[in-house]
């Protein structure tokens, strides 16, 4: 049988691609789709995609570049650019140019899909998972399976829910929740920082490790996670794996106000605040504002956990 076999993908030297990333980011796309047509019969990957975004990104757009834009993700569709099947797809499912071609959007992010490629995964999933009124009905399975494909391919997000729905629905098997909650932890996720840390400070599934707990608990604290600041100011009340500190117990307790005045302070801390000794007070401070100035993170997102 006849089959049709694409040239391999070239990559364009990185000083050309670190020019037209220039050009997008002076907001010149004139001149990047210029020197991208000088350049197309090179047959460097990512053309037809980069064209078709200097029509895209255009301000303002016009019906002109829309229908071009399609033009050239069509051109890369068919010599195998898989960011044009990615962006195409989503545009035909959409409508977001006007038409709506949904099957055949659908069609190529799951082309795409099947190459492993996270934006199309991360699609799909949000297709099945909700819906498309008026093109398909909300899909368990398919939303689980895409929800699978998305946290092994390295979606923290996708890893912490799946670690949520396994938790709940395997809880005799903890290592498996464990694993994906480690993958999301992985990606930056304080609230899976802080779940690891849960794990191991209980010893869920695995030998309990005070020390890996404290380090978890420790950095999503730094990304500004709640339960974390408290789970290591009960620790250091408690003595649970360290030494009991109740002026370290309070820096985390006075990092925890600070950053959410509104929420209300645990019963099993209330007394930390109550007759506090003048020098656990002055050390738990400084020590308080030193972690806001130095330590306190953003997330990989720009966000605050």
């Amino acid at each position: 049988m006849f089959s049709l076999t694409l040239p391999a993908m070239i990559h364009p030297p990185e000083e050309f691609t670190a020019e037209i990333k220039n050009l997008f980011l002076d907001k010149k796309l004139e001149q990047a789709r210029e020197r991208l047509l000088a350049t197309i019969h090179e047959g460097w990957d990512g053309h037809h995609n980069l064209i078709a975004m200097t029509h895209l990104y255009a301000n303002p757009r016009t019906a002109e570049d829309e229908q071009a834009a399609k033009v050239w993700l069509d051109k890369g569709v068919k010599a195998g650019e898989v960011d044009c099947e990615v962006i195409l797809g989503r545009l035909l499912v959409s409508g977001e140019l006007g038409e709506v071609r949904f099957n055949e959007g659908l069609a190529l992010l799951e082309r795409a899909a099947n190459k492993k490629v996270l934006m199309a995964v991360s699609t799909l999933l949000q297709i099945h998972e909700h819906g498309v009124e008026g093109h398909c009905d909300p899909d368990a399975d398919q939303a689980h399976h895409y929800l699978n494909m998305a946290a092994d391919l390295g979606d923290p997000n996708a890893a912490y829910k799946l670690a949520l729905v396994l938790e709940q629905n395997e809880p005799d098997n903890p290592q498996a929740a464990f694993r994906y909650f480690d993958k999301a932890a992985q990606g930056g996720l304080a609230q899976a920082m802080h779940n690891v840390a849960v794990y191991y400070l209980h010893g869920k599934g695995m030998p309990a490790n005070i020390q890996l707990a404290l380090a978890y608990f420790t950095e999503a604290a730094k990304l500004a996670s709640p339960l974390s600041m408290l789970s290591l100011a009960l620790m250091h009340v408690d003595g649970s794996g360290v030494e009991p500190n109740q002026a370290v117990a309070l820096s985390w307790l006075y990092i925890y106000q600070t950053l959410f005045p509104e929420s209300s302070v645990p019963e099993q801390l209330q007394a930390l605040l109550v007759d506090v000794q003048s020098e656990d007070e002055a050390f738990a401070r400084q020590a308080a504002q030193n972690f806001l100035r130095y330590q306190l993170k953003q997330s990989p997102g720009g966000t605050i956990h």
